[in-house]
């Protein structure tokens, strides 16, 4: 053998022994071993190989049996165990220095997958990071084989639990392609399931198709795609499904509120809220057609659910959402909606167009927390922005029976000639069966459940003949949780608006005030007030504060009343004419007054608004007005508390005098019941003429009026309490010159001939006048009437019945010097108190028996009347001394 032959075989010689040991080192155990701890650092786990064999040919294959990968440090079983892998590679691309895998087999693969109750699980070592450069990118086999496999979740926090068989059809290509059936439970419900799972793990996406579940008494089937490989996840759903229970998943659930306390965090808007429940869907993509038979969440159910929806950059589209929502047993009731939701810097922004037959918002946006918001019925088109609600053509019928609360409205957003965008709302509703109307612009609708964030409101609403204006801000104004603004009120009466109030307002004529109006927590302020009701002024600051036991707090003035203005409060109905002030209602008191000739009208009074009502009142009249009696001004504090109404003090000034009175009502029982006590203090009559306006008459009278007087009354109207009064009333006067011209401050057609008739003179001089009435279950009595003047003294006798109305009194006059029938003819005074009647009796009518006519309520009749005065008048009646003293007693 030559040099050359030498080395050439000494060279093969060598390299067989390189082979051969190659072999060797790749069949022992210390490769096992070096196999397992390569994969124990690609996985940061350790794994372990039970046994390995080398099939060398072409292509050439590794066999690797008993391989378990170990398990997360608080889990005892292995994470994956597999009886035998096997991975053929190609020798010639091997030579290449290039690993290409033609094979992968895997026979009995196990998998174990955990997760917590704090939501943590036994793989997420593996899957936080991305694979580093010394880990490297798994490969891809031209065939994958999975034989018997099985997977193994378990959820401890959602009480859910898999057990999953997998294996391929034949073998795999380019995808991995997995026969998947599997059984276990979610919370209490049974699960079983199965489909044919496409994967490409490379490019990270799958799909199920051929797809059949069943969980609970749920079936679903269908076709899912997850492709995990794009910049952002997507997932395409196409599935059909017989009932859906979300709630027993605690995907869903209703809330009242906020989770964290107030001292926590603040309150969130509610468009926050509704973008933290969605701001899921910013991290997938996603294509969605869902037919449902049933979707049970958050308490409610509904049925015949079709969606039809894609989520793309964090915007869902709606093409189509319908559904049928079940209350309890009642009718079905439908919805149908468009358009599309997506969350911008934590905000929902929304273009939704909904057609809704009576549904229950309560129920249908209860994962929200937004608490009980009513049913709505009708076309809506509304956009969300900045978390406001706008509208765009909109029809619709809410009602909200926990609020007393129904409204018929339409809405479109305006922005010409107003500040920024607002809603314009025109319709009609009622508030606690009360009836209104409104036609407002507000700001667009923002939380109806949040009391903090106002937002503007401005218009007109009407209940009636009623109307409010208001121009300020509002929160919840469906049931003005919080206003705040000028307002101006107008209406017929106060009273009008007890029963939308709850408050005992006064019944008036029609009145008009404005003021600034803040309302919150159930309180109402009114500052600077200022207005009128009737012919009258009033200005002040009113406070109301609503609730079960609801109170008013007022302090007003008047710089001018009218007297008759106040009559409505007992039930009587205003001074009416052409320069009068009255309602409608007002007007038909009048005419059936007038039809009925009563003074004192049977019109019942609402005392169960007195009874439900507390109030504190002062209130102040400069000038007060009246036709015949010529008041000065007026001061009164009142203060109605648990249906008991005081009075004290009530002054009147009164021709320079003061009448005082105190008065107390008790309206707890079926009727009023109740006393004045009066008081009339220096009243001169000539300033009480003066003011009058009968300054020719003031300049020839003189005289001081005093009184006083203590009624008691009970009864449920004005009528009522007249039949029934007690009590009794002095006036007496010392001194002074009466001129008979003052007989037209008298009410009474006939005024001159009564006085005429007593004092036969234009002027004369009056000593002293004492009159005393005492009221006995509504009749009144003339007890004592006795006056002395320079030339007669006279004296009268009858009485007034209250219920009937009407009068029977006669008076007549003795001259101290002997005269026949002059100045001294005898006077009735008789009919009803709204028309009475003045007749001077002469001997014709004697002849006809006129004592007679003074009825049976006078006794004796007419028996202290004599026709014949033959003089000595002063020995007449009680005289002045006793009469004075009778009244200072």
């Amino acid at each position: 053998m030559n040099k050359v032959a030498r080395r050439i075989a000494m060279t093969m010689g060598t390299v067989a022994l390189l082979l051969a040991a190659a072999v060797l080192l790749l069949e022992s155990a210390w490769f096992r071993g070096w196999l397992a701890d390569q994969a124990s650092t690609q996985l940061g786990r350790e794994v372990t190989i039970g046994d390995h064999a080398i099939d060398w040919g072409l292509p050439l294959t590794l066999r690797l049996d008993e391989v378990e990968v170990a398990n997360a440090p608080w889990a005892d079983d292995p994470m994956a165990r597999l009886d035998e892998l096997t991975v053929t590679l190609d020798v010639g691309a091997l030579l290449q220095r290039r690993i290409e895998l033609e094979r992968v087999g895997v026979r009995r693969p196990q998998l174990l997958l955990l997760r917590r109750e704090d939501g943590s699980t036994n793989i997420d070592d593996l899957v936080d990071e991305e694979p580093t450069e010394e880990q490297g990118i798994p490969l891809w086999p031209e065939t994958f084989v999975v034989d018997r496999g099985r997977l193994v979740y378990r959820d401890a926090g959602r009480d859910i639990e898999f057990d999953v068989a997998f294996e391929t059809p034949g073998e795999s290509g380019d995808e991995l392609s997995l026969d998947v059936r599997g059984e276990g439970q979610v919370q209490d419900d049974p699960v079983q399931f199965q489909g044919r799972l496409h994967l490409e793990l490379e490019e990270r996406r799958g799909v199920v198709e051929a797809f059949q579940g069943q969980i609970g008494d749920s079936h679903l089937e269908g076709r899912l795609a997850l492709d995990l490989g794009r910049d952002t996840p997507w997932l395409a759903a196409e599935l059909e499904a017989d009932a859906l229970d979300l709630d027993r998943w605690g995907l869903l659930e209703a809330r009242e509120g906020e989770a964290t306390s107030p001292q926590d965090e603040p309150r969130q808007e509610w468009d926050r809220r509704a973008a933290r429940v969605l701001e899921a869907l910013t991290a997938y993509e996603a294509d969605l057609d869902l037919t449902l038979g049933r979707l049970h969440y958050a308490g409610q159910t509904l049925h015949d659910l079709a969606v039809s929806a894609t989520l793309e950059d964090g915007r869902l589209s709606i093409a189509r959402l319908q559904a049928m929502q079940q209350l309890d047993e009642e009718t079905p009731r439908s919805l149908d909606v468009q358009g599309w939701l997506e969350v911008e810097e934590q905000r929902l922004l929304a273009d939704l167009q909904a057609r809704l037959e009576r549904i229950d918002l309560t129920a249908a946006l209860a994962p929200f927390g937004l608490g009980q918001l009513g049913t709505l019925d009708g076309e809506l088109n509304t956009r969300v922005v900045d978390g406001g609600l706008l509208f765009e053509n909109t029809a619709l019928d809410y009602r909200a029976p926990h609020w007393g609360l129904a409204l018929s409205f339409s809405a479109d957003t305006r922005t010409e000639g107003v500040e920024g965008q607002r809603v314009h709302l025109v319709g009609e509703g009622s508030y606690e069966q009360e009836p209104f109307a409104f036609d407002l612009l507000i700001g667009p609708l923002l939380d109806l459940t949040d009391s903090e964030t106002p937002y503007p409101v401005s218009g007109e609403l009407a209940s009636g003949d009623t109307r409010l204006w208001i121009d300020g801000s509002a929160v919840q104004p469906f049931v003005l949780e919080a206003v705040e603004g000028r307002v101006r009120l107008e209406g017929p009466s106060p009273a009008e608006l007890t029963e939308l109030t709850g408050i005992a307002l006064p019944e008036l004529p029609p009145y008009r005030v404005s003021g600034y109006l803040r309302y919150r927590d159930d309180l109402l302020n009114i500052d600077d007030l200022e207005g009128g009701f009737g012919d009258s002024d009033v200005a002040g600051d009113v406070r109301m504060r609503f609730g079960d036991r609801p109170k008013l707090w007022s302090t007003l003035e008047s710089q001018r009343l009218e007297a008759d203005d106040l009559l409505p409060l007992f039930g009587m109905s205003p001074g009416t004419g052409p320069d009068e002030t009255e309602s409608a209602e007002q007007q038909q008191w009048e005419a059936e007054e007038r039809r009925t000739g009563k003074l004192f009208p049977d019109r019942e009074w609402n005392l169960e608004a007195l009874r439900n009502t507390d109030i504190v009142l002062d209130y102040e009249a400069a000038d007060v007005q009246a036709e015949h009696v010529p008041f000065e001004d007026l001061t009164l504090a009142l203060e109605l508390e648990q249906g008991v109404m005081t009075v004290d003090p009530l002054q009147v000034g009164l021709g320079g005098g003061r009448v005082r009175a105190a008065w107390v009502m008790d309206a707890r029982q079926a009727g009023l019941e109740g006393d004045l006590q009066l008081a009339l203090d220096q009243v001169n009559l000539s300033a009480l003429l003066d003011e009058a306006g009968l300054p020719e008459v003031a300049r020839d009278t003189l005289g001081v009026i005093g009184g006083r007087g203590g009624l008691r009354y009970h009864g449920r109207s004005m009528h009522e309490v007249m039949a029934g009064l007690d009590g009794e009333l002095e006036l007496a006067m010392s001194q002074g010159w009466l001129d008979i011209i003052a007989a037209e401050l008298l009410p009474l057609n006939v005024a001159n001939a009564l006085v005429a008739a007593l004092t036969g003179e234009d002027q004369v001089q009056l000593e002293c006048t004492y009159v005393r009435f005492v009221a006995n279950d509504g009749l009144a009595d003339l007890e004592n009437f006795f006056m002395a003047t320079e030339i007669a003294h006279f004296e009268g006798a009858g009485a007034i019945n209250l219920a009937t109305e009407r009068m029977d009194m006669a008076f007549q006059g003795h001259n101290l010097d002997p005269t026949l029938f002059t100045g001294n003819s005898p006077v009735e005074l008789k009919g009803t108190l709204r028309d009475p009647e003045v007749n001077v009796i002469t001997e014709e009518l004697m002849a006809r028996g006129a004592l007679s006519l003074l009825g049976a309520i006078v006794a004796p009749p007419l028996a202290i009347l004599p026709w014949v005065d033959p003089g000595g008048g002063e020995q007449v009646g009680m005289g002045c001394e006793r009469a004075l003293s009778a009244f200072e007693e």
